[in-house]
């Protein structure tokens, strides 16, 4: 039977086994409550230095920022060695495990994935997550993000979703939690209720599912109601109100609690109403779109009065000492706590950590056959959305002199490897990037050039915002288009809707992701040596991109 025929139950965590019980009784109640804070730890400052940052906390999970592979496991046992009950370990391994873990393998963004049209490139990069994140010690995943892209100027889904599409979302998504939890990672659905339809970022301020509670139903709340079904281990909770369920005191939509706040969206929606037995974390606890409305400590005391089992990148001190007062006062009750710590229990008894087993070490073949698919899916996703050029203007051959343009929304994020590959063909590269502006000196002439490569990097990145080609170096583009070059192609690392801003470029391809695969595929494109076969995930067609949203939903 195959993983995508193998049949599925929902997580049903066995609450009052022995050892949850026996554990929980044994617990005092600082114990317990430092079983629902997931601080995160900075390895790259130092080992000791990042466990130092828990002060004398027993902790129920921490959240590892990137480094190498050696580095986390020393961090992981010395994590471990400190806690009378295991800590459950997470990081963001979305795509694969290589962008947490250095030297593991980084695939394609999400929409890349699903461009490709076979979901089991999603199984396999969910396997790909457990095997490589394992072996450091982590043991739950931050992902998959089942938001709907719906608004195509929202910041933070854009790449990192499936699509536009609920039924495409289901497909991937479903198949990526099969891939981590039946190699051993626990899942993590994410952003309850929904993110995709504001054109906001959660971490700067509330965003909104404007939906009516029947579209809601019927769109984001079936993915979620799909997740659970598919026996998904956990859930977060993100900073977006859903007014159709709670509209909070005022009214105004300005006012609505996010969803972390909100007992009526966490407890009553999601745990009740869709039958949710698994683990409930909140979204980084200090984004702008709680605590921008009360202070973070009293935002950790609202999460748990909320429902959620865990607190996110929480500051431990002052969130341990938020949760004791709030209990000594009587506003949340030692029952309270115990609910959550006995999930936290039955999941790490679920995952076997309670014994001290030895980390499964991922396998070379593994590895091998992870950066094969990774490949794939680059080179299966490339979508040509635009070619109006004549039939002989490439492929691209040794000797060319060629203009490539280069526009970062962040520099971290980058395709510099095109440049050193065209140079490795026999290709004579000029470089130009958005930190250069308008400084070219021959910008009104631009035949000189047997090519113009533009290649633009605007993808969801931390509180950036930046998603749309918006800025002084957009004179320098306009000259490019302006030249009506026999060979220009503009190629997305990111955002697929640059064509909305420029829907008369002759030559327009979405990559998706700019990760090594995808600049690699790229640049076989551009030689002829890789036909496009990728298929948009997300709808181009320009009267629904001009009116914003994917499905006409509006506030």
């Amino acid at each position: 039977m195959s993983d995508q025929q193998q049949k599925t139950e929902r997580y049903h965590p066995d609450l009052h086994s022995t050892w949850v019980s026996s554990t929980l009784a044994a617990m005092s109640l600082p114990q317990k409550v430092g079983q629902l804070l997931h601080p995160f730890l900075m390895p790259f400052l130092g080992v000791d230095q990042a466990l130092a940052s828990l002060h004398d906390i027993e902790v129920g999970g921490a959240f590892f920022f990137p480094e190498r592979k050696e580095i986390l496991q020393q961090l992981s046992d010395k994590l471990q060695a400190r806690l009378t009950v295991p800590a459950i370990v997470a990081s963001d391994l979305e795509n694969g495990a290589g962008r947490m873990v250095n030297g593991a393998v980084v695939f394609p963004d999400n929409m890349a994935v699903a461009a490709t049209g076979d979901a089991h490139h999603a199984y396999v990069m969910g396997e790909a997550a457990a095997k490589e994140g394992l072996d450091v010690g982590v043991h739950w995943s931050f992902g998959p993000v089942v938001d709907i892209n719906a608004n195509i100027h929202n910041p933070i889904t854009n790449t990192r979703s499936f699509g536009d599409k609920p039924s495409t979302i289901k497909a991937f998504a479903t198949q990526m939690i099969h891939g981590m939890q039946q190699n051993g990672l626990v899942a993590c659905a994410k952003h309850f209720p929904g993110d995709g339809f504001d054109d906001r970022d959660q971490h700067l301020c509330t965003t909104i599912n404007p939906l009516s509670f029947d579209d809601w139903q019927a769109s984001s709340g079936q993915l979620f109601q799909d997740m659970i079904d598919a026996g998904v281990w956990s859930i977060m909770i993100g900073h977006i109100a859903l007014p159709c369920v709670d509209p909070g005191e005022t009214g105004r939509l300005a006012d609505a609690p996010s969803a972390v706040m909100s007992k009526k969206i966490t407890t009553d929606l999601l745990r009740k109403k869709m039958g949710f037995d698994g683990v409930i974390i909140s979204d980084a606890i200090g984004m702008g779109g709680s605590c921008t409305q009360y202070p973070e400590s009293e935002i950790v005391v609202r999460s748990i009065e909320s429902g959620c089992d865990m607190v996110l990148f929480c500051q431990p001190k002052p969130a341990f000492q938020a949760i004791i007062n709030a209990v000594e006062t009587g506003r949340l009750s030692e029952a309270r706590i115990d609910e959550s710590v006995r999930r936290l229990l039955a999941l790490k008894e679920t995952l076997g950590i309670h014994q001290n087993v030895q980390r499964p070490a991922v396998s070379a073949d593994d590895q091998q056959r992870f950066a094969q698919t990774a490949s794939q899916v680059a080179e299966q996703a490339l979508t040509e959305v635009v070619n109006t050029h004549a039939a002989d203007a490439f492929p691209l051959t040794t000797g060319m002199k060629v203009l490539c343009m280069h526009l970062r929304g962040d520099p971290q994020y980058h395709v510099d490897g095109i440049d050193d590959q065209l140079r490795a063909r026999g290709i004579d590269v000029v470089r130009w990037s958005e930190s250069d502006e308008f400084h070219m000196p021959d910008w009104h002439d631009l035949s000189g050039y047997d090519a113009i490569i533009i290649a633009t990097v605007y993808g969801p990145t931390w509180a950036t915002g930046r998603i749309r080609l918006a800025g002084n170096y957009s004179r320098a583009l306009v000259e490019a288009m302006k030249s009506h070059h026999s060979r220009l192609v503009m190629a997305s690392f990111g955002s697929p809707y640059h064509v909305y801003e420029y829907p008369k470029v002759p030559c327009y391809v979405n990559c998706y992701s700019p990760d090594e695969h995808s600049q690699t595929a790229f640049v076989k494109y551009l030689f002829g040596e890789l036909k496009p076969t990728g298929r948009s995930p997300v709808d181009l067609n320009y009267e629904r991109m001009f009116a914003g949203t994917a499905f006409g939903w509006m506030v």
